[in-house]
């Protein structure tokens, strides 16, 4: 195990003796910049035509990397599973003969951000507020230029499009609200997040949202973890194959046209897969062809499929739900709002091409495993106590 990744000395679990939660104030600002930055998906920088979030990533891989882990060790098919579907879709890239570089390093990228996060080299505080802060300044700056949108009524600002939007917006209020300690500063992130997936007027992400609440009171009512994630996943699935049959059509009739060409674009992409290797095509792959025009996939399940065939599609999707295994296995001290995103990832990944290798699922599973590890695999001894995070979910449900 490498130094990066091992564990340090002992101390208590989340409290202020926790090496996670004393980072230097360097570090502390420069992580709580980054993580603002991941929700600037919609704004290039000048000269380099790369997103924003793209460059913060790479910022806060490079100041984690120097940075001191905070002293939980991670179990050790974590950073594997991490770098595994990269690496696999690389190969697969290579040995095709058409690596697109700009894509696999973001694939790279991303990954490094879910083992240096999830090491503890950058706080996981310090990034909640970051993405609070994000989050917020970006719904605010969307709402202000509503009636600029490229997409008609729909929030879209800094995050890029509407459904975009809504994912990056789940994600960070999930990530944000258990690390936040005021209950002005609570109810602000809240409040804005909902203000936020209204505004984008988004299906997919009403629906995730909406699985996202249902989760956190299954789970005040006490409900099996594995029972309640299949009753969820019974109705997120017929929710949305209702949906696709007309269910609340008459609310969305002015996208008539719109769901037409997603239709026959996700017709073409099954046709596509289906008709993909096992191994499949290569990173940058996931993009078909409808009247002469060029278009993503809109379901990062089968992104996932075309690029990497079905080796990169059950280890990057196995890597989503062994964190979730590991977070609903901590017992007491469970934390459902970083479930809940990983639900809420999970659920806009059926309808968005872009989801499941992006930042926003990097940080929320590293996010997870940091707090499992300090939770889970201390070797700071079991006299360790409660996490600050379930101290408050004890007390306000989240």
């Amino acid at each position: 195990m490498t130094s990066w990744v091992a564990p340090a000395p002992r101390l208590g679990v989340g409290g202020r003796g926790s090496p996670g939660a004393r980072a230097t104030g360097t570090t502390a600002f420069l992580t709580f910049l980054s993580a603002a930055g991941f929700v600037v998906g919609g704004v290039e920088v000048p000269g380099l035509g790369v997103p924003l979030d793209s460059v913060a990533t790479g910022l806060a891989v490079l100041v984690g990397l120097g940075s001191r882990p905070n002293g939980a060790a991670l179990p050790r098919w974590m950073p594997v599973l991490a770098f595994a579907g990269v690496l696999w879709i690389a190969m697969v890239s290579v040995a095709l003969g058409q690596p697109d570089l700009r894509r696999l390093s973001h694939l790279a990228i991303d990954a490094a951000a879910i083992v240096v996060v999830a090491a503890g080299r950058l706080d996981r505080t310090a990034l909640g507020r970051g993405l609070a802060f994000g989050m917020v300044v970006g719904v605010a700056w969307g709402t202000a230029t509503f009636r600029e949108s490229t997409y008609s009524n729909r929030l879209t600002g800094i995050f890029g499009d509407p459904n975009t939007a809504g994912l990056i917006i789940v994600v960070c209020a999930g990530l944000a609200l258990p690390v936040l300690r005021t209950g002005w500063s609570r109810l602000l992130v809240a409040g804005t997040a909902l203000v936020g997936v209204l505004l984008t007027d988004s299906r997919t992400t009403l629906l995730a949202a909406s699985a996202m609440v249902a989760w956190l009171l299954l789970r005040r009512f006490r409900t099996n973890p594995w029972f309640a994630l299949g009753l969820l996943a019974v109705g997120v699935l017929w929710v949305s194959n209702a949906t696709r049959e007309g269910l609340g059509a008459d609310a969305f009739a002015g996208r008539a046209g719109s769901d037409a060409l997603r239709a026959r674009i996700d017709e073409a992409a099954i046709a596509d897969v289906e008709s993909s290797p096992w191994f499949g095509h290569g990173a940058g792959t996931a993009r078909t062809v409808v009247d002469g025009l060029s278009f993503f996939y809109h379901s990062s399940y089968l992104s996932v499929r075309t690029e990497g065939g079905w080796i990169a599609f059950v280890l990057v999707v196995g890597l989503l739900v062994a964190t979730f295994a590991v977070l609903a296995r901590l017992g007491s001290r469970r934390v459902p709002l970083y479930e809940a995103t990983l639900i809420g990832i999970s659920v806009c990944a059926i309808n968005l091409g872009e989801v499941l290798m992006t930042v926003s699922s990097a940080v929320a599973i590293g996010v997870s495993m940091q707090y499992a590890a300090i939770t889970q695999f201390p070797r700071a001894g079991s006299t360790a106590g409660p996490s600050a995070e379930t101290q408050r979910f004890r007390r306000n449900g989240t």
